[in-house]
């Protein structure tokens, strides 16, 4: 633990002195592309509020060569390397003034042992190395590039020169006001229009060779850049790119501040991609497309597009004031991803896809004793990177669809209140409850403080009474391990969309437990609560009330939003113990007409999850041959080859339900895939993207080291970075101890990029996880090495563990995790714990009852 000496300790956070205050940072950076390294020259004008001898900055791994403040050089430059600071000391005690100018030299390395600061990542072209150079500032890299003052709420404005080698194209948030070259050693020097005011995080800029497609909305020049000898387009992206803008533009009211906006893909990048004003940078595999690329792929290229874009308005004009909000940037994007997504693709039902992957993402966790409130105090820049999680997202996104829900129009009537008011400033939670306050006349503190202020969510018990029309509802937290309820427990102001036989209706349950009438209710009408799956809260259903939406899920009138909704809450609740595995196991049945992918994703799933739970039970062969069963109609229906014209849903569910079946063991398909292996292998054009991943899992998944070798040589041949990633996923579902090790190794090496790694480990299958933790012990420190201070090592740890172990076996690991600490993954490590309890606990408690009805509907496939 470091000793606080420097920053300044306001309890719920550690911020540097405010004695000095940016306003202005003309910076000029020095590219050296044989060394990789960098100079650097600044003069930040700052605003002197107290009368000080000493100026704290953020630095880290930078060198600071000479200090000014005004006329004055610094006597004594110290580091701080535990607060990530440099310690100025002057002679003579600066005085207050509105301008002087703090004025740096500096150096440091274009580093390529993570993906943070200023970095360069390599690529090949024609069999010769070459790299691109990037920033990636969020959340707190900035100070690792130039000293700053690097926090959100330290707005400024920037001035960007560059110079880099004269081949080369150098961007930035903003357009080249100049370019001056520089004849005697090749360079030239980039001068760019002063930026909005903003924070560091958002500053951004990169050097490569690149080519551009380019188009323009609302006299925006928009662009789509991409490595030079990168053979994948970026069309796709620059065309969702322009509708997004202009549909954002539009429901916003309000302008972007910018005359351009800028997408670059990049082959290393830590995130998905990164909101920086007028420069979004992107993974590869997120943002261009050929076709090898699947539909699947292309959804969550306009999702993060949308998301990116959304962040212009939400994140950069208007700011979180410190990083416990974060939940205000990257909640209301996740959101607006799927919105303007579903805008424009209104084919692909984005919101079922939020249900399926947001929602159920944030539920999942939310449940657990190891989560965290959305607003959660942040006091360092340690702990940071903890609260990018799928809290701060997926329940974020969550909590504002709820709002959105009750609000209609007048949400996005308050966001333009707020936007409007709040530009180029920080806020934090209240300021947009203000707004929507202000212009839906609801109070939404009191509605949303629950849902923000304190971590889980209800499970609304919601029975029949003697009284038809007449529902008792209760609520309580849900906690997925069945523990007790506890005193400190909150109510939620919960609202509810019900609909009816006879119409709709809206409640709000603001106590623990009340009654409600629907009128025109009849004996034996139907009825749904949580209608259109917008609350965030499970409920657990009466017989009686699920006994008459049986028929509507069988003749899909039922909305698929609400048939996910119910086939979800189930399988939690019975997770929890209150719903009997057989009771889950019958409502799936009813699904057997199911025609919608993201339904039959969330069915699958389950399916595979409780398989991997029960495979040393000596019926875990006739539960297979059910599920295959169940699978069978839909997998003969779909077959391998797309149909001309057919529903997106379609094309994403043939991968799914043939990966599935064929996992389960179909001999059908197995050999059907072994047939289209031996095309592909002739030929990799034989086998389409779409159904691409199946075809190559189920081969590996029932082969041996040939199979998986095949992969590995295709692997190494191809260009394309999703391809390269579905090739991964195959490979590490071997059945082979000694195939699991090699690609494990593999994905530890140069040819894999450190933000692919983790599917190698996540997509073995579940018998041979004792292998993988095994080879992660042994392996421990190489994984260090690759991963220091990132979150990807969490998700790579999280890929080692089986789902359910005896206790001899979780002790293990948290013994392990005792005496090798991971500062980045504690939270990660303590979930992963948690769940495997859980699980373990589950199932010890549902395999008699399973076993039984498995035995029962063995000899009884009339479902099928």
């Amino acid at each position: 633990m470091c000793d606080h000496k420097h920053l300044i300790d306001k309890n719920d956070r550690l911020v540097l002195p405010d004695n000095v205050v940016p306003s202005v940072y003309d910076l000029h950076i020095m590219v050296d592309y044989k060394s990789f390294t960098f100079k650097g020259e600044e003069d930040i004008t700052v605003e002197v509020k107290k009368p000080t001898k000493v100026v704290v900055i953020h630095c880290l791994e930078i060198v600071i060569h000479s200090a000014k403040l005004g006329d004055q050089t610094a006597c004594k430059i110290e580091y701080h390397a535990p607060e990530e600071v440099a310690i100025l000391t002057f002679e003579q005690e600066a005085q207050v003034c509105e301008s002087t100018k703090l004025s740096l030299t500096f150096d440091g390395i274009i580093n390529d042992q993570n993906l943070q600061g200023f970095y360069r990542s390599k690529y090949v072209v024609d069999g010769q190395d070459r790299y691109v150079c990037l920033s990636q500032f969020e959340a707190t890299h900035a100070r690792r590039a130039f000293p700053c003052f690097d926090e959100p709420a330290l707005k400024a404005k920037f001035n960007l020169t560059f110079t880099v080698p004269t081949h080369l194209t150098a961007l930035s948030n903003t357009e080249e006001v100049s370019i001056k070259e520089n004849t005697n050693d090749n360079t030239k020097t980039i001068l760019f229009q002063t930026t909005p005011i903003m924070s560091t995080y958002l500053l951004a800029y990169i050097v490569g060779e690149f080519t551009y497609v380019e188009g323009s909305t609302n006299n925006i020049r928009v662009r789509a850049y991409k490595l030079l000898g990168q053979l994948e387009s970026a069309e796709f992206a620059l065309d969702v790119a322009i509708k997004a803008l202009s549909i954002f533009i539009d429901y916003f009211g309000i302008p972007f501040p910018l005359t351009k906006c800028d997408h670059v893909a990049v082959p290393d990048f830590s995130y998905g991609a990164m909101e920086n004003w007028g420069l979004i940078t992107y993974r590869e595999s997120l943002f261009l497309v050929s076709e090898k690329v699947s539909l699947l792929i292309k959804q969550k290229i306009a999702i993060v597009i949308g998301h990116e874009l959304a962040h212009q308005w939400f994140g950069n004009l208007v700011t979180m004031e410190w990083w416990s909000q974060l939940w205000l940037n990257e909640g209301f994007a996740t959101f607006m991803g799927s919105f303007v997504t579903d805008k424009i693709y209104p084919e692909w039902d984005c919101w079922l896809e939020f249900s399926d992957h947001y929602r159920a993402g944030a539920l999942n966790l939310d449940a657990l004793e190891n989560t965290h409130p959305i607003e959660v105090p942040v006091r360092s820049s340690a702990e940071i990177n903890e609260v990018f999680d799928a809290i701060s997202y997926n329940k974020g996104s969550c909590v504002i669809q709820m709002i959105e829900g009750r609000l209609g129009d007048n949400f996005r009537k308050g966001l333009n209140h707020y936007l409007n008011k709040h530009s180029y400033k920080n806020t934090n939670t209240e300021d947009l409850w203000e707004s929507l306050s202000l212009l839906s006349g609801i109070d939404i503190k009191t509605f949303i403080d629950p849902f923000t202020k304190y971590s889980g969510y209800p499970v609304i018990d919601f029975k029949t009474t003697q009284t038809p029309g007449t529902f008792q509802l209760t609520q309580k937290k849900f906690r997925l391990d069945g523990s007790a309820q506890q005193p400190t427990d909150p109510i939620w102001n919960n609202y509810i969309k019900i609909e009816t036989a006879s119409g709709s209706s809206e409640f709000i349950l603001d106590k623990k437990s009340d009654t409600l009438t629907v009128p025109n209710f009849k004996q034996g009408d139907w009825i749904k609560p949580n209608f259109g799956q917008t609350g965030y809260y499970r409920i657990n259903y009466d017989p009686a009330v699920l006994a008459t939406l049986i028929p509507r899920i069988k003749s899909l009138e039922l909305p698929s939003v609400d048939r996910l909704n119910l086939i979800s809450d189930m399988y939690s609740i019975c997770k929890s113990g209150d719903v009997t595995i057989d009771s889950y196991m019958d409502l799936i049945v009813s699904y057997s007409n199911e025609t919608e992918y993201f339904i039959w994703n969330s069915i699958c799933d389950n399916l595979s999850f409780i398989a991997s739970l029960i495979q040393d039970q000596t019926y875990y062969t006739k539960f297979c041959q059910i599920v295959i069963n169940l699978l069978k109609p839909i997998s003969k229906k779909l077959g391998f080859d797309p149909i001309k014209g057919e529903r997106s849903s379609d094309t994403l569910l043939r991968d799914k339900i043939q990966m599935t079946i064929g996992e389960f063991g179909d001999q059908e398909v197995i050999q059907e895939c072994k047939k289209r292996f031996e095309l592909f292998k002739n030929d990799p054009a034989n086998l389409p993207a779409d159904i691409r991943l199946a075809v190559l899992s189920v081969v590996v998944a029932h082969g041996g080291i040939n199979e998986q070798q095949v992969l590995f040589d295709m692997y190494h041949k191809t260009i394309s970075s999703s391809e390269k990633s579905c090739f991964i996923i195959a490979m590490a579902k071997s059945p082979k101890p000694e195939a699991i090790c090699k690609i494990l190794d593999f994905s530890l090496g140069p040819d894999v990029r450190s933000q692919d790694t983790y599917m190698a480990w996540i997509f073995t299958q579940t018998p041979f996880k004792p292998v993988v933790w095994q080879f992660l012990i042994k392996n421990f420190k190489a994984l260090e090495t690759k991963f220091p201070e990132t979150r990807s090592i969490g998700r790579i740890i999280s890929g080692s563990f089986q789902p359910k172990m005896d206790e001899a076996g979780v002790v293990e690991i948290e013994k392990f995790f005792i005496e090798h600490p991971v500062p980045s993954a504690e939270r990660v490590i303590k979930q992963d714990i948690e769940k495997i309890r859980i699980n373990t606990k589950w199932a010890n408690s549902f395999i008699p009852t399973l076993g039984k009805w498995v035995e029962k509907n063995s000899s009884n496939n009339s479902y099928c």
